[in-house]
């Protein structure tokens, strides 16, 4: 019986799908796979039918022979009974077995060139690994150099990460890279002195793997060889090992021949010195066939080697991919296990289709009072909590849906079914004679399927373009597409993580050390640290309660953000949303009741972490932090908490004038702003100064906050009462897990920290360090964790005492509250001195944590990169190769989406790199400066438009509506300056401005004066440019009312109106008619005036006259016809076009005319097109 159960158990895996039938009833929910339930009912008919059968036997006395009527009828109890017990087994999976690959596979192309211009290839790659869904996938002359970014969007392979070796001359030549699956035990080895070689060893279940991929080039002089040929030694020397033999596979293109591996091969000298070596070592080569395929002539020169052969699966050569790169696909199966993630169920509610009025209706006609009658505040939650998922349940259509690999979002079954039938094609080709006429058929095949994937591609980029357009997109959706665009996977998968020399696979396993690893964080200092007798400040006043109003609750349920995740109680923000006011009450009930009891309920306490990577080694779980995500309702409940504490300490005026982090109306810039200042002041002084900054930063600090600490810290500063038992039920036995791929660790409890996720957090933890600048000397600022003190330097050595002793302090202070300081000695405190002597003075050295405090040339603070003199050109650097990288993404999206919504990708994922800061590190009167930046707007302007390089970065802009970027630096420098003057900014901004209230009466003294300044650059920054800026507008305007009203005039008078294209749909047309309008295109007038080479005069062979855009529109005798049609075309919108003067027209035919509707002008820019392409004037290159 029990291998009959098992039997079926496999039948039904192998054979069912994940689809499931849920039925209802008002007790409780049966689920069951709806094959499961198809088998039930054949089992019960075919039983029936037997019985049927049995009982009509029976009756007739005429049983057949050859049935035993005892075995028929235990044959059908037999078989209602395993049906039976497969549905009380409730652990039939679908496709059962372990989520572990027998086999590695690995293949390697010399694709000629992974250009991000390129796209074919790597999406003719992308289409082929969905159906063998490699491991590893080797690429040799990948072409790539500097400027190309690994992570750029375009050379994305879902799933995979990417690791490069290019040539060592920075030149768009040879290089390698791979390509590897996220979920693979993977480390790559420093062991080559080649420049074109990658070597990585693979581990799994105590077993090794060494993998190296390589690209020798041919034409390699004698030295070059014999370096390669001994690099090449010392790398195989390095991964074998004789008395533990490894499995070595070695890869690549080697442009070598030799007869053994290929037998209609010539040797060659590089050949024959190879396959010496190789076979010295035990080397096998395994690839047979012709891997460098000609019309006339092949060969075996992508080889694969390895040192066990009978590891060796399956091993060959797949058909290239793109007609023009004659390199096949060799590829090898290894016996060696490995680990793959596994899929997990996720539920999904259908909110589109949910009975609003139902949930609302169940939600109030529930007596809430007497529900929560006589029962603490934990089971008035728990109680809540039901009640709620069931009522969602009966009026949210919801489903399991199964997470897995999925494949592109264009990817067709055709395009699956033409590359099998391009295999089949080439091994037919190889079977039968290697003909031309059936080599001819599979490059054929390979064109086809190109076409197919550039169709399906475009395809589903029109859909998208389609959803960016429609009105009815929800701004979730929008967003979603397009930083679909940006970044091909939303959420990356956790590789395996590294302990003690082993790599744990097992999202189980791994979800428990990453909860291991977060719990340890959340302990403190072991000091002798005790809390001191509160002295509670001298206030008039004190915080012990706070008053719950359903119009508050209600208003922060309707500003809930939608795309937040929700915690262990399954209750969304939609859900909450969705309930809107008849949720209020029960709320109001709970938060009342807990504030009474003093108690915070221990379910909004517990939090699902996902891990996220910071920098570093992805294999360490050190290099992780944790996302907690806490329930809705709790968050709620902390949010009117916060509320009532931030306004008490504010209205107070207990926070640290110089703490920015977390304040309302304060930011990085500002503080930025404040330091940048004081040190160009500083710089500018006679004789000019020096200036010392220390920049540290608390280890872990959020995990770290000591729970009596911030209670004797909230008690000392007022907080007293119901309001303080609160929050120390807030503090205690929390609980967190995390979360992987649908797998849970057990819960753990934290002992110290406050939590990460929740609202109150950041708050209590302003809170808890804001004595950490009492009693100091220096300048201090703070923003959160972030801490750096400043001394301007009079004299070297008074001023490194200073330092030295404030740093002594804060190590104190740390000390006292169980904190620590940069412990790590390779993230020691660093110090900078900026100044611009040449001759330097001595500066003493300081130490901090009795380590010596690094010396350093820049040091990114807040986001901004910071260097000894603020030129700032290393933050230059960074934020415009960031900016770069998104332009090609920009380039590829012009053919598909529309011009709107690349102007909004371009701003909200290019712009906004160049501009944050821009107010602190901009240089007005740098035109290089600014040169620089603008260039990389220029480039972004030509990437949408499709307009050619040259043409007028004014005409460009005004096109696209873009303001210059000088100006938007003027303009949001201006925006903060307002805000200063106007006392909406932080104080201590508006203390730095000389004579504030000097100019603020009459008219005739509203002007600002400015600081002295000796020196250009404290002259170009933030407050000398922006007190210049402010005295030059109008008047009027520096006394706007409203920051909007401010904002409005002076953005109305730097932003061009953009050019529109009413609704035209024709990337190439668009493209064509955008070259007319900026002028510079195919016709000679353009060329000739930009100074092309290939244009001797301006002139039309028609008829040698200017070939202008109106010549070519109005007069070219080459286009008689097409113009006819045109005049005709627009005659029927009743446009009367002989009443227009010339200039009248072309304006008319270039821009459309705004005394027409949207319908005409949408149809005049068509048609304009339309006349564009029909001419056939504008194909082929420009130059």
């Amino acid at each position: 019986m029990l291998n009959d159960l098992n039997c079926w158990r496999l039948t039904i895996g192998l054979f069912g799908r994940n689809s499931k039938c849920v039925v209802r009833s008002n007790s409780k929910n049966f689920t069951i796979s709806c094959f499961d339930f198809f088998i039930l009912i054949i089992s019960i008919l075919i039983s029936l039918t037997l019985f049927q059968f049995i009982s009509v036997s029976y009756m007739l006395t005429t049983v057949p022979s050859f049935f035993n009527l005892d075995i028929l009828s235990l044959f059908t109890l037999h078989f209602f009974l395993i049906a039976g017990l497969l549905l009380l087994c409730g652990d039939v999976e679908s496709n059962p077995g372990p989520k572990v690959r027998q086999k590695l596979s690995v293949i390697h192309w010399n694709l000629n060139s992974l250009s991000v211009h390129d796209y074919i290839k790597l999406s003719s790659l992308q289409a082929f690994n969905t159906l063998h869904k490699f491991d590893l996938i080797c690429i040799s002359e990948t072409f790539f150099d500097s400027s190309i970014s690994s992570d750029n969007p375009s050379l994305a392979l879902n799933g995979y990460r990417l690791i490069r070796s290019d040539h060592p001359n920075n030149i768009k030549r040879g290089g390698v890279c791979i390509y590897y699956k996220e979920s693979l035990p993977i480390k790559f080895l420093n062991i080559s002195n080649l420049n074109e070689c990658l070597v990585c060893e693979i581990i799994y279940d105590r077993k090794k793997c060494y993998l190296v991929s390589l690209y020798r080039s041919p034409s390699q002089d004698i030295d070059e060889f014999d370096y390669f040929m001994r690099e090449f030694e010392n790398i195989i020397n390095n991964i074998s090992n004789p008395g533990n033999p490894n499995l070595i596979l070695i890869v690549g293109d080697f442009n070598a021949k030799l007869s053994t591996w290929k037998l209609d091969d010539n040797d060659t000298f590089e050949g024959i010195e190879i396959g010496n070596l190789t076979s010295s070592y035990g080397l096998v080569q395994i690839i047979s066939d012709a891997t460098h395929v000609l019309p006339t002539s092949s060969s075996c020169i992508d080889l694969i080697f390895t040192n066990q052969p009978n590891m060796i699966t399956k091993s060959g050569v797949y058909p290239s991919l793109h007609s023009n790169c004659h390199h096949q696909i060799t590829y090898a199966d290894i016996n060696f296990k490995t680990f793959y993630p596994p899929p997990y169920e996720r539920t999904v509610w259908h909110f589109s289709r949910a009975n609003v009025e139902g949930i609302k209706l169940s939600v109030t006609n529930i007596d809430w009072e007497r529900v929560f009658s006589n029962i603490n505040v934990d089971e008035q939650v728990t109680i809540f909590n039901t009640y709620l998922i069931n009522i969602f349940h009966n009026f949210i259509p919801n489903e399991v849906i199964t997470i897995d690999d999925r494949d592109p979002p264009w990817m067709t079954s055709l395009i699956k079914k033409k590359f099998q039938e391009k295999d089949l094609l080439y091994q037919n080709y190889l079977r039968y004679g290697r003909s031309q006429f059936d080599y001819e058929k599979v490059e054929e095949a390979c064109h086809s399927i190109n076409n197919l994937i550039l169709d399906s591609k475009n395809a589903y980029y029109r859909r998208m373009s389609k959803k960016l357009s429609d009105p009815k997109t929800s701004p979730k959706a929008y967003w979603s597409i397009l930083k679909s665009f940006f970044c091909d996977k939303k959420t990356p998968i956790i590789p395996p993580i590294l302990i003690n020399g082993e790599y744990i696979t097992n999202f189980k396993a791994k979800a428990d050390i990453f909860n291991t690893y977060f719990s340890n964080q959340c302990t403190l200092l072991n000091t002798s640290s005790v809390i001191p007798n509160v002295q509670v400040l001298p206030l008039n006043h004190r915080i012990s309660t706070l008053h719950v109003t359903e119009d508050v609750i209600l208003k922060h349920i309707r500003n809930l953000d939608t795309n937040k995740s929700h915690g262990i109680d399954n209750i969304s923000a939609k859900m909450l949303k969705i309930c809107d006011i008849s949720i209020v009450k029960p709320l109001k009930i709970i938060f009342s009741n807990s504030l009474n009891e003093g108690v915070f309920p221990n379910l909004w306490k517990k939090a699902n972490i996902t891990p996220i990577h910071k920098k570093g080694d992805k294999n360490d779980v050190k290099n992780y932090r944790p996302i907690s995500v806490l329930p809705l309702c709790g968050k709620l409940f902390e949010k009117l908490i916060y509320d009532a504490l931030y306004s008490y300490f504010e209205n107070n005026n207990i926070f640290d004038i110089n703490q920015s982090g977390f304040r309302k109306g304060d930011s990085c810039v500002n503080q930025l702003i404040s330091i940048t200042h004081e040190i160009f002041k500083a710089l500018d002084s006679n004789p000019s100064l020096e200036v010392r900054g220390v920049f540290l930063d608390i280890s872990k600090a959020f995990d770290r906050v000591w729970h009596e600490g911030i209670l004797f810290k909230l008690a000392s500063n007022g907080v007293e009462g119901k309001m303080l038992t609160l929050i120390e039920s807030f503090l205690n036995n929390r609980q967190q897990r995390v979360v992987l791929n649908g797998q849970c660790s057990s819960w753990d409890t934290i002992k110290a920290g406050v939590p990460q996720g929740s609202i109150l957090g950041p708050l209590l933890f302003l809170i808890y360090i804001n004595d950490i600048s009492h009693n100091l000397e220096s300048n201090v600022k703070l923003f959160a964790d972030d801490t750096s003190i400043f001394s301007i330097v009079h004299d070297p050595n008074i001023s490194g005492t200073i330092l030295n002793r404030d740093l002594d302090k804060i190590h104190q202070w740390a000390y006292q509250w169980k904190m620590s300081f940069n412990p790590d000695p390779s993230k020691q405190a660093h110090e900078m001195i900026f100044s611009k002597k040449i001759n330097k003075p001595i500066h003493p050295d300081l130490s901090f944590n009795q380590l010596p405090v690094e010396r350093v040339v820049s040091h990114k603070h807040l986001g901004l990169i910071l260097d000894e003199k603020l030129n700032f050109n290393s933050h230059l650097k960074m934020i415009t190769d960031k900016a770069t990288k998104g332009i090609s993404v920009l380039r590829k999206l012009r053919h598909y989406i529309p011009r709107n919504s690349l102007i909004t990708t371009y701003k909200s994922f290019i712009r906004s790199h160049l501009e944050y800061g821009d107010i602190v590190f901009d240089q007005p009167n740098n035109a290089s400066f600014s040169e620089k930046l603008e260039s990389i707007q220029y480039n972004a302007a030509l990437a949408i438009t499709g307009a050619v390089r040259g043409s007028s970065k004014v005409k460009l802009y005004e096109e696209l509506g873009l303001e210059n970027l000088k100006s938007r630096r003027w303009f949001r420098r201006l925006c903060s300056f307002y805000k200063i003057i106007k006392t909406k900014s932080p104080s201590y901004l508006y203390n730095l401005i000389p004579h504030p209230n000097h100019y603020l009466n009459t008219r005739n003294q509203y002007r600002i004066p400015n600081f002295f300044c000796r020196t250009e650059s404290f002259n170009n920054s933030f407050f000398p440019s922006s007190i210049n800026n402010w005295n030059a507008i109008a008047y009027e305007t520096t006394q706007s009312e409203s920051f909007s009203t401010f904002r409005k005039i002076l953005l109305k008078s730097i932003k061009p109106i953009p050019k529109s294209i009413y609704d035209a749909c024709d990337p190439l047309g668009i493209q064509l008619l955008t070259r007319l309008r900026v002028g510079l295109s195919h016709l000679r007038d353009h060329k000739f005036r930009h100074g092309f080479n290939d244009i001797i005069d301006p002139l039309c062979p028609c008829n040698m006259e200017l070939e202008s855009v109106s010549h070519f529109y109005l007069e070219c005798q080459y286009f008689i016809n097409e113009r006819t049609d045109l005049m005709n075309e627009l005659r029927n919108l009743n446009i009367k076009t002989e009443e227009f003067d010339v200039t009248s027209l072309i304006n008319l035919l270039l821009y459309g005319d705004k005394k027409f509707s949207n319908y005409i002008n949408s149809n005049i820019i068509n048609l304009s097109i339309k006349f564009i392409k029909e001419t056939k004037r504008f194909e082929g290159p420009l130059f």
